[in-house]
């Protein structure tokens, strides 16, 4: 008789489990709403059940939105602060390189050909390393930190690092202008953040009309999601899912000087920093 105590199933354990025995996921399965204090609960238990539930759903193509993940006060405050700290500070482009600084880039349509996939955006970048005069890593990294989580990462994985070290996170707040904004169907590269975490800053019928972020379904066709979310909800899934944003306000001129302009977003992702040759990245959706 084996009288080993049976191994604890954690996040870790079964994402192993599942990425030795499964395909990628490339389209969604379904979208399913969850509020963020059952979320982190689950998180922070780690009960086996929950585990083995939430990751073969994710593996198997379903996405979350994580719903009041934050307050409408503290998105609005980001667009505001964001939008004004760079205000006077002219566009520019850094590789993510030892001492990089944050800095804002307006990525019109002829510049965002030159990207892993087409993109039409005016991108705002922070990370850890800098100076955090806006405040925002602190209050972001406590629902980060549970993704990472459930991730099957460290609570704190690469929050100290610098691009020396490889694998850097960074932050992300991009304001998609009227008619030209978009972001092409692709995918996330997964090898050190298996998702792709999306926060949602703007609401269509709100601030914007049609368009904005979408994945494939199984029949290729376009699922869109923002009937589904608020300001302050996160939205997670599989990396590899196809997914991108469709443009929005057709008819309206686009301003990249007007903060109400457009559709607003918050990206979380831990990247190869360009220290690393060959460094895994996302890529479009040709066919």
């Amino acid at each position: 008789m084996n009288n080993r105590k049976k191994e604890k199933t954690t996040f870790k354990s079964e994402w192993q489990r599942l990425e030795n025995s499964k395909t990628l996921p490339s389209r969604i399965r379904n979208l399913i709403k969850i509020e963020f204090k059952e979320f982190e609960e689950n998180i922070i238990k780690e009960e086996s059940n929950f585990v083995k539930k939430i990751t073969e759903s994710i593996y198997n193509g379903d996405c979350y939105i994580i719903k009041n993940a934050f307050s409408e006060k503290f998105i609005n405050d980001l667009k505001n602060n964001t939008f004004e700290y760079f205000k006077n500070k002219p566009s520019s482009f850094h590789k993510m390189l030892e001492n990089c600084p944050d800095f804002h880039r307006i990525i019109d349509k002829e510049i965002g050909k030159k990207y892993s996939f087409k993109v039409c955006k005016h991108a705002f970048y922070f990370f850890p390393w800098n100076k955090d005069e806006l405040k925002i890593f602190e209050k972001i990294n406590e629902k980060w930190r549970l993704i990472k989580k459930l991730m099957g990462l460290k609570f704190d994985e690469f929050e100290k690092n610098t691009p020396k070290d490889g694998v850097v996170d960074r932050i992300q707040v991009v304001q998609y202008p009227s008619r030209d904004g978009f972001l092409e169907t692709h995918t996330d590269p997964y090898k050190f953040q298996k998702f792709f975490i999306s926060g949602y800053m703007s609401k269509r019928g709100k601030d914007y009309e049609g368009g904005g972020f979408y994945f494939l379904d199984k029949k290729n066709q376009n699922y869109n999601v923002e009937d589904f979310i608020d300001i302050g909800d996160l939205g997670i899934g599989y990396a590899t899912v196809a997914h991108g944003v469709d443009p929005v306000n057709l008819n309206k001129e686009p301003n990249f000087d007007d903060i109400n302009d457009g559709r607003w977003f918050l990206g979380l992702y831990s990247n190869q920093s360009d220290e690393v040759k060959d460094r895994h990245t996302g890529s479009a959706l040709k066919d």
